[in-house]
This record gives C-alpha cells, structure tokens and sequence, in this order.
C-alpha cells in the first residue's frame, strides 16, 4: 500500500457512510471520495460545469456543502522573482470546475445567481452546465456532461499533487501519441491509472477525461509502469 492510500484510508476510518450525515457539516471530504471503499450515494455524480470571469474557485468554494463536493484544479507555475524561485498557482481549467453532486441540487444554483462568499462586493456569478454534444437524454437533448468516478479519481491524484510539471491540456488543444494503459505501482502517483506517453522527452502518465481535458504525470520511471489489460 503506498502513502497516499494509506493517507485517505485513515482519514476515511473517521468520516461518515454518506455524504449527507449530519458528522460532516464541515464538508464534503475529497480524501474520503477517492478512497477504494467509498460506496456513492444514489443520484450522485461528478458533473462539468461552466463559470464566467474566470471565476471558477469562487464559485466553487461558494457552492461547497456537506452534500456537495466542487473540486477546481490548479497548476503548479515557477517563477523567478527578485531573484528567487518561487511557485503560484493558477486555475488549470479556466471557467470550469468539477462538482460532485446530485443533479437537483446544481439546479437550484443554476437557477439563481451567486453571491461569491468571499467576495460579496464582485458580480455575482451563474452557473451552467456543460453538455455532451454526442450523447442524447431520452428527451432527445443533449446529455449533461458527466465523468465516471473511476476516471475522477485518477484524474484528481495526479493534479492534487501540486508539481510544477504536472499538466493539464484541454482535448482540442492536446495531441499526443499514447501507448499502453498502466498503473503506476510507486513514487507519488501510485494507484494512478492511465496511458503511457512521452512528452518533452519524459515518461509520465495520461489521464483523460474524455471531450473535457487531458492531465499529465510528472515523469515516472518505467520501472514504476505496469500494464494493465483492458
């Protein structure tokens, strides 16, 4: 078992059965979601939604609750100033961010503005929905996009890790030729699950979210790689 399953596994033991016990009223914790065991509640999904003004971290800090879980990524930039290497971090997927939820309760944001919690002085934002242009409701609309747990949990551990050569790309703007689908098995990406690239000249590991975006490992020693039949 490598540290950061051990890590969630703990934090796990001494969170509630589901989202919406009353034990939880600081919050949903994003620990206790990627755990292996965590059983998800009926009508829960992780939807993709939209934000205007680059706003997507307030928003989502705004909207967090014991029943909802939002999750903004971010990216891990060097800089030299004054002489100094220093890190920052900006948003990795502008306008958008991730929220675990049942489809009800986005709506009732949806249908209303919002005032950012930290920032009630700003322009209140709307939240919307992104669609799947290819998949069609039994209404014959457009499907509300959705990404599988599984795929969020990868994608979530590999951009959790706050590493300046961990990237993220948006599908249109990605392409890159992707081998075999593996697991990593040790270092800080361990339990992470994805397609084996070369970028730049290193090794690392593809997660895709398909039609949303693509996330990058930093590298990772092919020792580190095994394959995993699909």
């Amino acid at each position: 078992m490598n540290a950061l399953d051990t890590e969630l596994q703990l934090k796990a033991a001494s969170l509630p059965d589901d989202l919406c016990s009353k034990k939880n009223e600081s919050g949903v914790s994003l620990n206790y979601v990627l755990t292996p065991t965590f059983v998800e509640p009926e009508g829960y999904q992780w939807y993709v939604l939209r934000v205007p003004y680059g706003r997507e971290r307030e928003v989502a800090a705004t909207i967090q609750s014991p029943t909802l879980l939002t999750y903004a990524p971010v990216q891990t930039l060097a800089r030299i100033r004054d002489g100094k290497r220093e890190f920052v971090e900006k948003s990795a997927l502008p306008n958008m961010f991730f929220a675990y939820a049942r489809e009800s309760d986005l709506a009732y944001y949806q249908q209303r503005t919002i005032v950012l919690k930290d920032h009630p002085d700003w322009q209140p934002a709307q939240l919307r929905f992104m669609y799947d242009h290819t998949q069609k409701n039994e209404q014959g609309y457009d499907r509300k996009m959705t990404v599988p747990m599984e795929q969020m949990r990868h994608f979530i551990r590999v951009t959790m890790q706050h590493d300046e050569h961990v990237r993220i790309f948006l599908n249109d703007a990605f392409s890159a030729k992707q081998g075999d689908y593996v697991e990593v098995i040790d270092g800080k990406f361990a339990g992470v699950r994805g397609h084996v690239a070369r970028l730049h000249g290193q090794t690392c590991v593809l997660v895709n979210l398909e039609g949303i975006c693509v996330a990058s490992t930093a590298y990772v020693p092919k020792a580190f790689l095994k394959k995993i039949n699909i």
